[in-house]
């Protein structure tokens, strides 16, 4: 989002691609004008609440809805197992099926700790009914999910089963078992009837240990401490669901069968159904007693475990160093015990979490203002505000800044300011006003698409009510409740909430660094800083901040009076009647196609596309680049990131926020290889708004004011250094320049090339990527009936010439489409003629194993029918090679925790260069244990050489994709 988007993401962009701006929506601001479609107005005319009568007073518990028994059921079997049934028609004939069993990684001793997630994992390889896979095989046959981090989870709290299947079909292989009746039967067997073998559990090691290796970075380093601080003194503290080593790799079949038959019994458990199934409802309970019948409630004393948390007085602090630590950063929490008291929440609790999701609405838009504050030093690049449910017993608050290095201190400061900023003077109204809107607007896109929530969606919600009660009803009465709600909170309700977040409520400090940093070395530098703020509010001399006081509207974006447009213009409207689409080209040259979809109700998508975009940067240079031709590449790799960060509309990032508050309406730009494009999504009341938007996109003239882009340079540098020290970003750099011959326009960036690069010339580039209208062409899809004066074409065209048609031609020899032949830039590049092995070691403090084994590929386009075929059997081999490999090295074998298998033409493709073929490559990706690499590439290879019957040849070419001899592969070990 706006410019901090553009700085979340850019440690991802530089690594390995030209880094990219964006500028959409943030939360931000005053309360807008809108239009509104004709069903965004019915939710403002739904009948309000009335809480007495319909729902018992504000300390009822919500009844678990919807109400009608036609649509919704739930219920227990005589053995404890609850039940939840939905009908759901989105997607058509498809079905979301979830067995949650209400046991996770606290429920394990000592000797236990991973034996959840274990058992989770053997689940899939065998049960009494289903042996050798035979659950996997089901699920690859009816085109289900399966693989790494799909199907199934296992919390602190819970463990979860997930299934999507089709529903109102025969089963797999012609078997008279209906496909939806088998996945009652698979969950079944989850629920009583794990094998857990001496065999299956051998074999299953290797892959979970692989997993947990993964999960062995410098990331979860950090969030392991901060858990064990916020968890301190509960049971909770020592009982991440990955479990340990020495558990993974000695835990017998008789512990885990022992774990299993403790805790899997069908009081703990939970069954969802929601879809588009053809059965009655009666039909549906009947088969649910059926499947799920079976088995006995557990003993007294295993049912109640009691996992409590509490709230430290005194507050925590961490000061970490890790050597592979990317970036400073600095986590101030907030730790408050949870208790569930009823069965479901009541209005009461339900007003709490709209209450803190309004003060997480309004803190977060305020960071983002201070992140581009005209403050000479600003305190960190990027800061964010989370709330969250962390395990069943307790919320955790937490307020999150990446900033310079050895900055973690100033950082915290901020923070805490910040808050002790609210408990002094509160939000501002029109804060207040700007994220009772955003809420009200998300509110009312649920009500307006209710008719097409997806089955998982609403299987994911009857979890949450079976694990922590969480409230679900009817969509009507959900909107009606969030009406009342929403309509009610105060200031004063938001500054009750910075009144909980003090040091002496269960506050934890954690600072992030690298070991290159000035990092903190004692944890009395931190507490020294708490007591100065704690000071400062004392005595008053903590002030509001001027940038709090700022307003914008939409209004204010662009004013009718500046337009100049010809509405008695022309259109030529061509039909495309197989697209059911048209289109046609504005009076200053933009061509314009659109299609009237009612797919998603007040949804508008908008994207505009030109041909040309970094690699004209590259013009003349022929061979090895000269230093000033190197220069100019790398200057228009950061004018994207430059300007949103400026603000590519002309407004400043978190003004543009403001003025966009409460509206469904974004438009993110970028310039990539090949190509500019701007797109976004828009309600249709909202579409004008998008319109203006892209008018200010083309009119601003980006200026870079060295001053204003000290925070954004000073966080690239460092980021270019700390991915220079970063093994894994090496190894997939490294991995691309050689699939690409070395070339120059995929070399790392240098802190030498970067200081060299020119801002305005950045600036200047990034202005001349959008200044000729009649290069792009604008792709409208969507409600366009509801947009106002668009229900016919010719007032459709009318509002487009207005807001787009306006765009000012400055060169109209230069105001038509690039040739894609003769003006087009192509990279210069060449793949590898020869097999490339290469071994990348690297010292880490966690070792792993990483393998990339990639084939050069090429494929004929032309013609269009024919590329098409070669594309999707190219798709579809991909993911029938990597089926096999997943059987081969993870249930076979155990080695790996999941395989990768995909191809990529992101460096050259038909669209982008149309000389008959399109260049690029097939790359598969595992890690392993070290010393392994070398043996599973083999087997890589071995499986890709093993007997095969490929698809038939389009008879229309020769043969099909070319993937010849020359293949490379890398490892790194860490």
């Amino acid at each position: 989002r706006g410019g901090g988007a553009a700085r979340r993401e850019l440690r991802r962009e530089i690594a390995v691609e030209p880094m990219e701006g964006a500028t959409t929506r943030e939360p931000s601001g005053a309360p807008p004008a809108r239009l509104g479609s004709s069903r965004t107005k019915a939710f403002k005319r739904l009948d309000p609440l009335e809480v007495e009568r319909e729902l018992g007073g504000h300390d009822v518990p919500i009844p678990l809805g919807p109400a009608d028994r036609g649509v919704f059921r739930t219920g227990r079997l005589p053995n404890g197992l609850r039940y939840f049934i939905r009908k759901n028609e989105y997607p058509a004939k498809r079905c979301s099926l979830a067995l949650a069993v209400n046991m996770g990684s606290v429920y394990e001793s000592e000797k236990e700790r991973g034996v959840a997630h274990i058992l989770e994992h053997l689940a899939f390889r065998g049960t009494e009914n289903f042996d050798k896979y035979a659950i996997v095989n089901f699920l690859e046959e009816i085109g289900a999910d399966f693989g790494a981090d799909q199907n199934a989870y296992t919390s602190f709290d819970e463990t979860v089963y997930e299934l999507f299947v089709p529903c109102n079909c025969d089963g797999p292989s012609g078997e008279d078992r209906p496909a939806l009746d088998k996945a009652l039967l698979v969950l079944s067997e989850f629920a009583f009837r794990i094998k857990a073998t001496k065999e299956d559990l051998d074999l299953e090691r290797g892959t979970v240990l692989e997993e947990w290796r993964q999960s062995r970075t410098s990331q979860s380093r950090v969030v392991e401490a901060h858990w064990k601080a916020i968890m301190k003194g509960s049971k909770y503290e020592n009982r991440l669901p990955i479990g340990i080593e020495e558990v993974i790799k000695g835990a017998s079949a008789a512990t885990v069968q022992e774990f299993r038959d403790k805790w899997y019994t069908p009081d703990r458990m939970g069954v969802i159904l929601v879809g588009d199934f053809s059965e009655t409802m009666d039909e549906m309970e009947k088969k649910i007693f059926d499947t799920f019948g079976e088995g006995k409630p557990g003993s007294a004393s295993q049912r109640v475990p009691s996992f409590e948390t509490r709230q430290h007085e005194r507050p925590q602090f961490l000061c970490q160093t890790d050597e592979e630590a990317t970036q400073s950063s600095v986590h101030v929490s907030f730790v408050k015990p949870w208790k569930q008291l009823g069965t479901t929440w009541d209005l009461n609790e339900f007003r709490e979490m709209v209450v803190g999701d309004m003060f997480e609405t309004a803190l977060n838009a305020r960071l983002f203002r201070r992140s581009h504050s005209k403050e000479s030093i600003q305190p960190f690049f990027t800061a964010s505000y989370s709330n969250d449910r962390v395990c069943r017993n307790a919320d955790c608050v937490t307020l999150t800044a990446n900033c310079k290095l050895g900055g973690t201190l100033v950082a915290a400061e901020s923070l805490l300011v910040e808050l002790a900023r609210i408990r002094a003077h509160g939000f501002t109204k029109q804060e207040v006003e700007a994220a009772r809107k955003e809420l009200l607007l998300d509110a009312e896109t649920a009500y307006v698409e209710r008719t097409k929530r997806k089955s998982d969606d609403l299987r994911d919600e009857y979890v949450g009510a079976f694990l922590m009660g969480e409230a679900v009803t009817d969509p009507i009465t959900e909107a009606r409740i969030s009406q009342l709600l929403l309509g009610n909170i105060t200031g004063d309700d938001l500054l009750a909430v910075a009144n909980e977040y003090k040091k002496d409520k269960g506050m934890v400090i954690q600072t992030v660094e690298p070991p290159h940093a000035q990092s903190l070395k004692e944890t009395d530098e931190i507490r020294s800083v708490v007591e100065k703020v704690v000071a400062m509010e004392a005595a008053g001399d903590i002030a509001r901040h001027p940038d709090d006081e700022q307003r914008m509207s939409p209004e204010d974006l662009l004013k009718d009076a500046d337009l100049d447009y010809d509405l008695e213009f022309k259109h030529d409207i061509r039909v495309f009647s197989e697209l059911d689409a048209k289109d046609a080209i504005l009076s200053n040259g933009m061509r314009v196609c659109w299609k009237r979809s009612r797919l998603r109700d007040d949804q508008v998508l908008i994207q505009a596309f030109a041909k040309g975009g970094l690699s004209q940067s590259i013009k003349g240079i022929e061979g090895e680049p000269s230093p000033t031709e190197m220069k100019r590449l790398r200057t228009a790799k950061v004018g994207a990131l430059f300007a949103s960060d400026i603000g590519a509309f002309g407004i400043k990032p978190p003004l543009l926020s403001e003025a966009l508050a409460g509206l469904r309406c974004g438009v993110g730009s970028n310039v990539r290889s090949y190509s500019r494009q701007l797109e976004g999504e828009q309600s249709s009341g909202d579409f004008v708004t998008a319109l203006k938007l892209i008018h200010l996109l083309f009119r601003t003239e980006v200026e870079a004011i060295d001053s204003e882009l000290t925070t954004v340079k000073q966080m690239v540098r460092e980021a270019i250094q700390h991915q220079l020290r970063d093994p894994m970003t090496r190894f997939a750099r490294r991995v691309k320049f050689i699939n690409y011959g070395k070339s120059f326009y995929f070399r790392p960036w240098t802190l030498e090339e970067f200081d060299q690069v020119d801002a305005k010339e950045a600036t200047r580039f990034w202005n001349e990527q959008f200044v000729h209208p009649g290069q792009f062409t604008l792709v409208i899809v969507g409600d366009i009936d509801e947009i106002e004066g668009a229900k016919t074409d010719e007032g459709f065209l009318r509002l487009l010439e207005k807001y787009v048609g306006s765009i000012q031609v400055k060169d109209p020899e230069k105001n038509q489409p690039l040739d894609a032949y003769k003006d087009i830039i192509p990279i210069p590049f060449t793949q590898p003629t020869a097999i490339v092995e290469e071994v990348i070691t690297s010292k880490m403090v966690d070792p792993i194993s990483v393998t990339q084994v990639t084939f050069p590929l090429s494929i004929k386009t032309q013609p269009v029918e024919c590329a098409q075929e070669e594309l999707f059997w190219l798709h579809f081999a991909c993911q029938l090679l990597e089926m096999k490999l997943m059987r081969e090295m993870r249930f076979s074998r155990g080695e790996i925790y999941s395989v990768g298998v995909s191809p990529s033409f992101s460096v050259e493709s038909s669209a982008a260069i149309p000389s008959g073929k399109a260049r690029g490559d097939v790359a598969i990706s595992f890690s392993c244990e070290p010393g392994c690499g070398a043996r599973l590439t083999r087997l890589v290879l071995d499986v890709i050489a093993g007997p095969s019957t490929g698809p038939p040849v389009c008879r229309r070419t020769r043969p099909p994709p070319r993937s010849a001899g020359p293949r490379h592969w890398t490892r790194t070990s860490r």
